[in-house]
């Protein structure tokens, strides 16, 4: 950060290229310590915009890095909007180097509104940048776990996180750049019986708590990730309200909330805490997240509706609502109403409910018909997706 500083005030006469592309850079720093209104006033700084003519260099940085900001801000769709464009202008000028940056965001968008199909076509997206030597971030490993973890693929999932938690330079630079991934993995190591992973990730985020004392997102996520290990509600706590971004605070409070749960304490605080939780999910258009907050409010009585903001363009397929879009797309690619349910977070009767609405309305009786059928082009194509053209051909 203090290096980013000094090169923005280093005045260059000459505008080379580098200097131009400084501020940028230190923006996209601070938007990895959620330092988001520094940020904000930084990208939108006067003097960031004026004369000349952009490069595309210019425009594909400038884009991918205001897009990051927006969606860590919780303007969701206004970001992955940026991150898209600037896509496009780094695909078109060969800058690899951003393109790790972009798909993270759009993985972990789709993944947050239960859009698994636009989500692995990113993670896809994500090993074919490691695998040629520009993956370039520890995010797109963490992002990957995500994903196999939630899928149900146990061993992937398991080999992922170990090689995550037992790289140092690899789990530090996650730590100072993901403000969820280190109670993500403390949860997914315990949830694996891997108790020693967890407990490697909680003292890995203290150090460097510890050793970032100026920034509180870091020390929001070391204690999160410690609340979760030693089932503290004091440490959950204050990690929901030392967050920055709604996103964090929300998986803090919804972890309170699961612990109070499960101990029985006050319910109307327990309740009051879930939907603390579910409001922010759904102010940041976390639909999986939120179906799961829901679902967790059911069990006390209280029924809230959701909103999923599933994106696809033209017309709905055959009129299918969100829910039961999202039901198709998994089902076509093979999954089990139970692998269904996991993933979006109901009942394999309620996912069975919407199927048998789903084949009604697109005149079809079983799930083979259902995958041959769902490969036209109807609109059951990568839903959060607008064009892009990646060199070949449109997805």
């Amino acid at each position: 950060m203090q290096y980013a500083a000094a090169a923005v005030d280093t005045r260059c006469e000459e505008r080379h290229e580098f200097c131009t592309l400084a501020p940028f850079w230190r923006v996209a720093l601070l938007t990895k310590a959620r330092e988001l209104t520094a940020g904000w006033r930084a990208i939108n700084a006067p003097e960031l915009h004026r004369g000349g003519s952009e490069s595309l260099l210019m425009t594909a940085t400038s884009q991918i890095i205001r897009g990051e900001l927006l969606f860590a801000r919780g303007f969701v769709d206004d970001g992955l909007a940026d991150v898209q464009a600037g896509l496009r202008a780094a695909e078109r000028c060969e800058a690899r180097l951003l393109l790790p940056i972009g798909y993270v965001v759009l993985a972990l968008a789709a993944f947050r509104r239960a859009d698994m199909r636009t989500c692995l076509h990113f993670v896809d997206k994500l090993t074919g940048e490691a695998l040629l030597g520009y993956f370039g971030q520890a995010a797109g490993a963490w992002v990957t776990a995500q994903v196999a973890e939630a899928r149900g693929e146990t061993d992937r999932a398991a080999g992922l996180i170990a090689g995550i938690v037992n790289d140092r330079l690899i789990l530090r630079q996650l730590l100072v750049s993901e403000p969820a991934a280190a109670s993500w993995l403390v949860r997914a190591s315990c949830k694996l019986g891997a108790r020693e992973l967890a407990e490697a990730t909680v003292t890995a985020a203290a150090v460097a708590a510890t050793e970032h004392l100026g920034f509180r997102v870091i020390r929001g996520a070391a204690l999160h990730a410690a609340g979760l290990l030693e089932e503290n509600p004091g440490k959950l706590r204050e990690a929901a309200n030392i967050y920055p971004d709604q996103w964090c605070g929300a998986s803090a409070r919804e972890d309170l909330a699961g612990l109070l749960a499960g101990r029985r304490s006050d319910r109307s605080n327990t309740v009051r805490t879930f939907e603390l939780a579910l409001g922010a999910y759904t102010a940041v258009g976390a639909a999986r997240d939120a179906s799961r907050v829901a679902n967790k409010l059911r069990d006390f009585g209280v029924r809230r509706g959701v909103t999923r903001p599933v994106q696809r363009s033209g017309n709905e397929p055959h009129g299918l609502t969100n829910m039961e879009f999202a039901v198709a797309e998994l089902v076509s690619q093979g999954h089990t109403n139970n692998e269904v349910g996991r993933q979006l977070f109901i009942s394999r009767h309620t996912v069975a409910f919407h199927l048998k609405k789903v084949y009604q309305k697109m005149s079809i009786t079983s799930r083979v018909e259902l995958a041959a059928s769902w490969k036209q082009p109807h609109g059951g194509a990568s839903p959060n997706i607008r064009e892009y053209d990646d060199g070949g051909g449109r997805w």
